[in-house]
């Protein structure tokens, strides 16, 4: 009984801290321009988590990260928001008249989309884990999703499922943040310390 109770208590503190961390997270990326700067930093409690090493709490671990990757992590949200919005206004743009032109272009920019998401997920666990400047961040995330395409399968599909399920219950947006970010994460932590090793 003593086991199933320090279990139990091991899994609702999880559960309690993966809240927090989301609330954190949600009220960091209200002012929209910081919602990258915030994804990296709850990437990065996650990483010292999954690691083991000590952190001074979610809170006081959450800010140390947020003002230590601000910077580099706000420059790449330009430039990928950027990137996303070209390929949004392309779709918006693109009038289907059944022609085989038109869906040639179309297969183009789905494949386009599907580049640009697959760079994108493994984007934050590699700001959270490396210490680099933000070409090699971008290098490094290109080079994993063609060096491991099933893990990057694996991330978009969380991503998009938990997506999925925001739009069906909104109110899952208070867990599921958190909850995305710590099974991507654990999913490259792998890759990371295959690639250590090697």
């Amino acid at each position: 009984m003593n086991i199933l109770n320090s279990r139990f208590l091991h899994y609702t503190e999880k559960i309690v801290d993966l809240f927090l961390l989301n609330l954190l997270w949600l009220i960091m990326c209200i002012p929209v321009i910081t919602i990258f700067p915030a994804t990296v930093s709850m990437y990065g409690v996650i990483r010292k988590w999954t690691i083991g090493q000590e952190t001074n709490g979610i809170f006081r671990t959450f800010f140390l990260l947020f003002r230590e990757c601000f910077l580099q992590s706000f420059g790449i949200s330009v430039l990928w928001a950027a990137l996303g919005f070209f390929i949004y206004i392309d779709f918006r743009i693109l009038h289907l008249d059944g022609s085989l032109m038109h869906l040639l272009l179309l297969g183009i920019l789905w494949l386009l989309s599907l580049f640009f998401l697959s760079i994108m997920v493994n984007l934050f666990p590699i700001m959270a884990h490396f210490d680099t400047n933000w070409k090699n961040v971008i290098k490094n995330a290109l080079t994993m999703a063609i060096t491991y395409p099933l893990s990057t399968i694996l991330l978009m599909i969380i991503f998009l499922l938990s997506l999925y399920l925001v739009y069906l219950l909104p109110l899952f947006i208070f867990i599921l943040g958190s909850v995305t970010a710590y099974f991507s994460y654990t999913i490259c932590h792998k890759l990371f310390l295959g690639i250590k090793n090697y």
